[in-house]
């Protein structure tokens, strides 16, 4: 991913008057970027929170903030006080608030980045900055090679190895876009060029389209009949604020958003063949070349061509380019040369679970712990999307930092989730928990009150540091509880941010097996744990995954599509998932239903 400015979106002037064209993710981006630098400076922990909360809210909004700021109702937005109403207000019109615009006169935003890197977190960003005037990931690494930061006091040995373990984690991941801000910025700028005259296709491809949980460039594939019109069109769209680079063939552009676009453009004839070619990956088209190459032919983005004489099948479709290798299609998801190959020519391929497959959302939280809606609100945004059941899953006793919560607390939730389901007109709302698994694999409350949940989830909330055998062990035994039906993002991983857990995958595949535990599928856009590569160890083994979203907010409940594009890149399918299958088969399927035999 390239970004300006440190990922800073811009604003382009256009008649003397500022246009905005910056997404919900761009604004979100401002905001935890005034969040990140208010902490840094020291500021009262409750005006950065106040900053992060609404930019997460902002960017699971469903609506375009500009139509929402120009009718007048931000302030609908979970978080959005009058405040960061206005803040909002001037970023969309100037790409920029006062309060960001302080504290960057003081630190430089770059800071920001630093913390990417793990290890740096906002005290060891201020006293680099301060004390060898580091703001940047390079003048990091220039003064972790020259010995500066060792000098510094209490930068000792262990942490100037973890620094440069750090930063080099950071090179390899640290420019990536989560998919969840990267697809709305794709398919903004696919709708406005599919709006121009002779365009006949338009669709993001690369990482976007195969579903990668984290992005590296977004690509932008046209076809169109006046390819003229197209470039002449580019500095004019909404989204774009500058044409950075522009060829017959290929078109690049810097976003509104800070963040470059690769446009190619193709002959309409060629679009399966030129989709195909940049869909990927590039092990998926090595593969798919050195088949070609086998049966006489030659695979590009411009179409097939018989190697004999050259004579090219221009393929207008997908369909053609792998039919004609003798194929059926794979799905853009496990396009990574891991099989789908060798299914494709057998006739093997698995129908992927989809995203209408989903009955239900089985890790929801409430304002009775973290969460921002009532569950009022939660059943009747489930109703929203069809659901046929939905859990209540709060935090449990030992999280008290958010409010975990005690029997009592349970009682009176219960007695509520019993009087919206006698109502009787909405989705069934069940009774959960996320319990802590502690550093001996026990869980919060005695057998006497786990049986009375509908279902638990387990899940680590420390650990990062730990050994392997340590972490692993205490969700091994965990597994071990009759109680505990799931065990919830697995490895505790923040993309681009936070590490994963340090564990035994094959052991925990292997007791999830054994104990009829099931594996959650956390479909929150910067955790997306578990991965693609255990959600297929899970189906290989027999594993249920369940794929949830972890909201904290009702309309976060539409986080669930990418959880379905990471399991579907794990292939699984419509039977592999536990919220996939009806109310009363999911019950049966729980751990604590099959061990008492109902």
């Amino acid at each position: 991913m390239r970004l300006t400015s440190a990922g800073s979106p811009n604003i382009r002037q256009r008649s003397g008057a500022a246009v905005s064209a910056l997404d919900n993710a761009a604004v979100a981006r401002l905001l935890e970027q005034a969040a990140d630098l208010l902490e840094i400076a020291g500021a009262d922990k409750y005006r950065y929170l106040a900053y992060r909360t609404a930019a997460r809210n902002v960017r699971s909004w469903p609506e375009d903030l500009s139509d929402v700021a120009a009718e007048g109702r931000l302030t609908q937005i979970p978080g959005v006080g009058s405040k960061i109403a206005a803040a909002i207000e001037s970023i969309l019109s100037r790409g920029s608030f006062p309060e960001l615009d302080e504290v960057a006169a003081v630190l430089p935003p770059s800071l920001v980045t630093l913390m990417q890197i793990p290890g740096v977190g906002p005290k060891t960003a201020r006293t680099l900055f301060d004390a060898a005037g580091i703001s940047t990931v390079d003048d990091l690494e220039r003064a972790l090679a020259d010995g500066r930061v060792r000098s510094l006091p209490g930068f000792g040995d262990a942490t100037v190895r973890a620094l440069r373990k750090g930063v080099e984690r950071y090179r390899h991941l640290g420019g990536r876009m989560l998919l969840a801000d990267a697809l709305p910025l794709a398919e903004r700028v696919v709708g406005e060029l599919g709006a121009l005259p002779g365009v006949v296709r338009a669709e993001p491809a690369g990482s976007i389209r195969r579903r990668k949980d984290t992005v590296g460039d977004v690509d932008v594939l046209v076809a169109t009949e006046d390819p003229q019109v197209l470039a002449a069109s580019l500095p004019d769209l909404p989204s774009v604020s500058q044409v950075i680079a522009s060829g017959e063939a290929f078109h690049r552009v810097l976003t509104a958003s800070g963040v470059e676009v690769d446009v190619r453009v193709v002959e309409p004839q060629v679009w399966g063949a030129a989709l195909q070619h940049f869909t990927g990956s590039a092990a998926h088209n090595v593969a798919l070349r050195e088949r070609a190459k086998r049966m006489g032919l030659k695979v590009s983005e411009y179409g097939l061509a018989r190697r004999s004489d050259g004579a090219i099948l221009a393929c207008s479709t997908e369909d053609e380019v792998y039919g004609a290798l003798g194929l059926a299609t794979p799905p853009p998801e496990i396009r990574e040369d891991s099989g789908e190959l060798e299914a494709a020519a057998a006739g093997a391929l698995p129908r992927l679970v989809e995203l209408g497959d989903i009955r239900g959302d089985l890790h929801v939280h409430s304002v009775a712990t973290d969460g921002r809606s009532t569950l009022a609100e939660v059943r009747d945004h489930a109703r929203e999307l069809g659901y046929e059941y939905v859990a209540i899953t709060d935090h449990a006793l030992g999280l008290k930092m958010v409010g975990g919560l005690d029997v009592g607390a349970l009682e009176r939730q219960w007695a509520e989730v019993d009087r919206l389901n006698a109502e009787g007109d909405g989705p069934r709302m069940l009774k959960g928990i996320e319990l802590n698994i502690g550093e001996d694999g026990s869980v919060d409350y005695p057998p006497e009150v786990l049986a009375r949940f509908d279902l638990c989830i387990a899940s680590l909330h420390s650990g990062w540091g730990e050994s392997r055998e340590v972490a692993t062990a205490r969700v091994l035994c965990a597994m071990e509880n009759p109680y505990v039906d799931v065990i919830g993002h697995l490895t505790g991983r923040i993309l681009r941010r936070r590490e994963p857990i340090a564990l035994d995958l094959d052991a925990v595949v292997a007791k999830a097996a054994e104990t009829g535990t099931v594996l959650e599928l956390d479909a929150y856009p910067d955790r997306l744990d578990i991965d693609d590569a255990v959600v297929r160890m899970a189906v290989a083994a027999g594993v249920l995954i369940s794929i949830d979203t972890d909201a904290h907010e009702a309309r976060q409940m539409a986080y669930m599509r990418y959880g379905v594009w990471q399991a579907r890149r794990g292939w699984a399918r419509r039977e592999d998932v536990l919220n996939a299958l009806p109310l009363q088969e999911m019950l049966r399927r729980l751990k604590r239903n099959r061990m008492h035999g109902s």
